[in-house]
């Protein structure tokens, strides 16, 4: 072998050993895994992998240099056009999806550059078997993947629902303002004048505050000029008489349905004596589903300013109540809600990004209900980051921009409707700023010393989740979380002590124990959902649960316990319903009353009984939670 061919080899080998995966392994194996690679190059646009494509599916490979861009399944063309899912660089190994599991890929795979990658072949992967760390490794990043792929076809899933079920709202809620009506002997100049003035596409004839006809503008113009535009023309004259009237109890979709079989654009809506009470439009039925759900998602990314995602968001929280008060369960709207708003949240960021040239790799982290996807109608912002900082000496200088940064963007979020969190919990506090080294100790020190202020910390920081940027900071953070609290048992025995402080207001002999203090009322949070979330956490930081909502929590965590699948089932029944009476007092709390207090005397007798049962299970959760750390 000549000289210049061994540089080259050398230096293959010293840009393999510096690659995350590969770090750390014996030369001699790297050796043989670059003997059997060939390095393949893939032009800007070139498939690398697509689940419909067939191929080989025993081929891992590593990017050397360029980006790989993952795009949801779709056309060849909207993979070309829209937002990738994720990216990967100089360094990434992927193939582990579909070589591990013999199976197509879930992205599609595309060339965000020109590129080149190692391709591994068979002799290439055997060598690699040899280590342990390295498949642990990939099997991984597979599930992360796969995870990632679960929650976003759950939550596609769910928007969809959401926008169908935007059509089962009564008529009633669409009528925000008193209806537009005039006599059968008003004049057709008069009605004419009206409806320019009221700016509206209609009004409706009555007599004695019935519909006895309609009038379009449609109606003003073909038939006043059919009859040669007379002077003494009455609304009488040129309206549709007997129009289709709906109650307004009836859906959007009923509507929808009698205006498209009918040829007709407005419907007047009726109450049970057949009084008007106001006009449905084609267009308002399909302005309210352009704010349902399944179609939020498409102006907030759109949004080119911090202002306008501000009616956004209230859109968001209206549709909410009214899916809620429509029958949509709890757990799905919460998420539903949370996934809605990280779409505002990483629009702003975005956008004040643009505004500013940071120095280098970061991290956005959502805390609190928000890390757990759990956010309801009332909500605040927990929030922070960690970055990754040029040198030593840049530490505090860039630590500066980050924060400049964070503050905009939590001004941000307070002007679009998510208030400043009152404990200072935001990424704008240089306590919640930290490199992940920084973050890394201060995990440490809550660990190792776990005083009272150690436990509430981690009550709150350590359901994170990343939410903008560079989503491996957070992962290295939860994997170092893992080995503290895996190694400290006397840590999980406090958490175990601390949750169990809470006991479930349960009446010895009544229904519930009532706080006379609070005007007979129950804390639904602290309370409530407080219990099922605090024992999720502490089992899935025992096992090594990725998860950070509750009840995925609960099911994994309690399938890791060997728990009665049965009872695992009843634990998430409970948290479901304590959450959905908890976002049902939400929706009638007064101003200036706390959302999260209910007086459970005021429910109907059969959900009074359940609140009842779901506290009972609680209490048998907590059984469990004390016999395994004897707390």
């Amino acid at each position: 072998m000549n000289r210049d061919a061994q540089m080259i080899i050398d230096h293959e080998l010293e840009t393999l050993k510096q690659l995350p995966p590969l770090a750390g392994l014996p030369e001699s194996l790297l050796a043989q895994v670059l003997q059997d690679s060939r390095l393949v190059f893939y032009p800007r646009g070139a498939h690398v992998a697509h689940p419909d494509l067939g191929g080989d599916l025993t081929t891992l490979f590593i990017v050397k240099q360029g980006r790989i861009a993952l795009h949801m399944p779709d056309t060849l063309e909207n993979a070309h056009q829209g937002a990738p899912e994720a990216e990967l660089g100089p360094g990434s190994l992927f193939g582990s999806e579909w070589a591990l599991g013999q199976r197509p890929p879930a992205y599609i795979y595309l060339a965000a550059d020109d590129c080149f990658c190692w391709q591994l072949g068979r002799k290439a992967q055997e060598a690699l078997q040899q280590s342990p760390q390295l498949w642990r490794w990939l099997m991984e990043e597979s599930w992360r993947g796969l995870e990632q792929l679960r929650e976003r076809q759950t939550r596609d899933r769910e928007a969809r629902y959401l926008a169908e079920q935007v059509l089962c709202q009564p008529l009633g809620s669409l009528l925000q303002r008193a209806p537009l009506s005039v006599a059968p002997e008003q004049s057709c100049a008069a009605v004419q004048a009206l409806m320019a003035e009221e700016k509206t596409g209609s009004v409706v004839v009555v007599e004695q505050g019935r519909p006895v006809g309609i009038i379009t503008e449609t109606d003003l113009v073909r038939r006043s000029l059919a009859l040669g535009g007379a002077q003494d023309l009455t609304a009488a004259g040129i309206m549709s008489p007997r129009p289709v009237t709906l109650n307004a109890t009836h859906t959007l979709a009923e509507a929808a349905l009698e205006m498209t079989s009918r040829g007709i654009r407005h419907v007047p809506v009726v109450d049970d004596e057949g009084l008007l009470l106001g006009v449905v439009s084609e267009r308002d039925i399909f302005m309210r589903q352009r704010a349902g759900f399944g179609t939020l998602a498409a102006p907030i990314e759109q949004a080119e300013s911090v202002a306008a995602l501000a009616p956004i968001v209230a859109t968001i929280r209206e549709s909410g109540r009214g899916m809620y008060l429509q029958g949509m369960g709890a757990v799905q709207l919460t998420n539903l809600i949370s996934s809605l708003n990280d779409r505002v949240a990483e629009r702003i960021l975005a956008l004040v990004e643009a505004a500013h040239e940071l120095p280098g790799s970061y991290c956005w982290l959502a805390f609190g209900s928000e890390g757990r996807m759990e956010q309801t109608f009332s909500t605040d912002q927990d929030n922070g980051l960690i970055f990754v900082p040029s040198g030593t000496e840049q530490v505090e200088a860039e630590r500066q921009q980050y924060l400049a940064f964070a503050d905009q963007v939590n001004q941000a979020l307070d002007q679009v409707g998510f208030p400043l969190c009152k404990g200072n919990i935001m990424a704008r506090n240089p306590e919640w700023c930290l490199t992940l080294e920084e973050w890394q100790q201060r995990f440490s020190r809550w660990v190792r010393s776990p005083t009272p202020e150690a436990l509430l910390n981690a009550s709150i920081f350590f359901d994170f989740r990343p939410l903008h940027g560079d989503a491996s900071l957070a992962e290295a953070l939860r994997d170092h979380l893992f080995g503290l609290s895996q190694e400290n048992a006397i840590f999980l025995h406090m958490m175990a002590k601390n949750a169990l402080t809470a006991i479930p207001p349960l009446g010895k002999f009544s229904r519930f124990n009532t706080e006379k203090a609070k005007q007979n009322t129950v804390d639904l949070k602290t309370m409530g959902v407080r219990l099922f979330v605090d024992i999720a956490r502490i089992y899935a930081l025992k096992h090594g649960v990725r998860a950070t909502n509750t009840i995925q929590r609960l099911r994994l965590g309690g399938q890791k316990l060997k728990r009665n699948p049965k009872l695992i089932e009843a634990d998430i029944a409970a948290f479901e319903f304590i959450q959905a009476i908890r976002m049902g007092g939400q929706l009638l709390a007064k101003t200036g009353d706390d959302p999260n207090r209910i007086d459970p005397y005021s429910l109907n007798e059969l959900d009074q009984r359940v609140l009842q049962e779901s506290f009972r299970q609680a209490q048998l959760l907590q059984e469990r939670l004390r016999l395994d750390y004897r707390a």
